[in-house]
């Protein structure tokens, strides 16, 4: 299941309502937190994002595989998607996308690409969107692969953002996004 209200989830959860009749049979699963702490973190096998809320702003975490999107017989086969999605409420919201990876880096970046396919008309009601890709091994130079210099125009151009790949664990400060 493909998630459809993730806009209106995300709206509403900015302004502290209930979301009602949500078709998500998953919904408890979707956010992870949704509150002004100081320092929000997604992690999985020894990697870890750390978004250090200095302005203590309104986050939400949303896990998107395995939350957002389920793999079930209406998601098509090898559907590519992100792992977790923080939502900033700033003057205008900001996005940051991140995928928690091994060692397949080109493969980051595809999943990264197809949640921001799968939902650019969210995403483009953003001020910023930023990619994060956490990886267990060094990273390689991509700055000339085709998947990192597609995905970082389309960020730069679409969403006046960003991409970082860094490896094993990432505290990023939500003033220098």
């Amino acid at each position: 299941m493909i998630c459809r209200k993730l806009e209106e989830c995300i709206n509403v959860e900015l302004q502290s309502k209930s979301l009602e009749k949500c078709d998500n049979k998953n919904r408890v699963n979707c956010i992870e937190s949704s509150d002004r702490r100081s320092e929000i973190k997604c992690e999985e096998n020894k990697k870890k994002y750390v978004l250090e809320n200095t302005k203590k702003n309104h986050v939400i975490l949303y896990k998107m595989d395995g939350g957002i999107i389920v793999e079930d017989k209406s998601v098509p086969l090898n559907t590519s998607k992100c792992d977790y999605l923080f939502v900033i409420d700033d003057a205008i919201p900001t996005a940051v996308l991140i995928e928690l990876k091994g060692v397949n880096v080109p493969k980051a970046l595809i999943q990264l690409k197809g949640t921001f396919l799968l939902y650019k008309n969210v995403f483009c009601k953003f001020d910023r969107v930023y990619a994060r890709a956490i990886v267990t091994s060094s990273t390689p130079n991509l700055k000339a692969s085709p998947e990192y210099v597609n995905l970082e125009r389309m960020i730069r151009k679409n969403y006046k953002g960003n991409i970082k790949i860094v490896e094993k664990q990432f505290n990023e400060k939500d003033i220098e996004l």
